[in-house]
């Protein structure tokens, strides 16, 4: 296996003591308990693992790298039982998986649950392997199950506790817009401004207008901000039907007259428009009425 030196990050190299990635390195592995090839077949994904879908073509170009280049970095894996939880490295043992391997090389730490899910958090963050969404579902899953505060997981996350409560603050969009999200239809930006519009009717009346136009996360704050203007229905103003009687007198003045004749009457009282075009046509029309 060809190795190459490698750095592990902030969050896992200090899960992973200098010595052991020195010998890794220098692929001195006498030493069993530093790094140990593990069957794949007793390895199990994170079940807290915030990555959701792994993109099968992004795991298909790893394994090419892998194939080509050896694996960099070993995974990283916790015992239980006869199996071994990851801790990190998902996608390289899937990419190892894609290759048809057997055994991958690891490194085995015994670390609380609480750990293993902020090191998952921690390295796919480092990698930005998350969607937003995914991301605020770590978050919020994290804060939730280890009763952690927003400041402490600003802390984990390397993180200011704003960008935490913005990001967390998209699952409370509705499931289609999070989908978009996370679809890269729209960005988080955007789920963020569809946020000032507190009805669900109505955002998603505005989520609507934002991907059949495309329009940009600066017109999208102008449209959740202008929106009642944008939206407000037009006053209906149907005329009410006038009473067939007056209809038909308004028909049979216009054929004598020659002009339109209109008639506005309201419980007997009212009045008659009689239209002209010109003072020829007043001076016919008086002459009409007058004869």
């Amino acid at each position: 296996m060809s190795i190459k030196k490698t750095g592990l990050g902030k969050g896992l190299g200090a899960l992973i003591p200098n010595e052991s990635m020195q010998a890794f390195e220098n692929k001195i592995s006498e030493h069993g308990e530093l790094i140990h090839e593990i069957d794949m077949n007793l390895i199990m994904p994170n079940k807290d693992q915030p990555r959701k879908n792994f993109d099968s073509e992004k795991i298909e170009t790893l394994a090419h790298s892998i194939s080509d280049h050896g694996l960099l970095q070993p995974i990283v894996l916790k015992k239980i039982g006869s199996y071994f939880e990851i801790i990190a490295g998902e996608r390289r043992w899937r990419a190892y998986k894609h290759l048809g391997y057997k055994k991958i090389a690891s490194i085995i730490k015994d670390v609380d649950e609480s750990t293993i899910a902020q090191l998952a958090l921690i390295e796919n963050l480092q990698r930005e392997d998350l969607n937003p969404i995914e991301e605020a579902m770590a978050y919020h899953h994290l804060i939730e199950l280890y009763k952690i505060t927003q400041e402490q997981m600003s802390r984990i996350a390397g993180k200011s506790r704003t960008y935490i409560t913005n990001t967390m603050r998209l699952l409370k969009l509705e499931t289609t817009i999070q989908e978009a999200i996370s679809e890269s239809v729209i960005s988080n930006g955007h789920g963020r401004a569809l946020l000032g519009i507190a009805s669900e009717k109505n955002r998603r009346i505005a989520f609507d207008k934002v991907v059949k136009e495309g329009l940009s996360v600066r017109a999208t704050e102008d449209l959740v901000k202008n929106f009642d203007s944008i939206f407000k229905e037009p006053v209906s103003r149907v005329k009410p039907k006038k009473p067939v009687e007056i209809v038909s007198l308004e028909d049979e003045l216009s054929v004598t007259i020659g002009t339109k004749v209109s008639i506005k009457e309201n419980k007997g009282r009212g009045k008659i428009l009689i239209d002209f075009y010109d003072q020829d046509d007043l001076n016919r029309i008086i002459d009409i009425i007058f004869k």
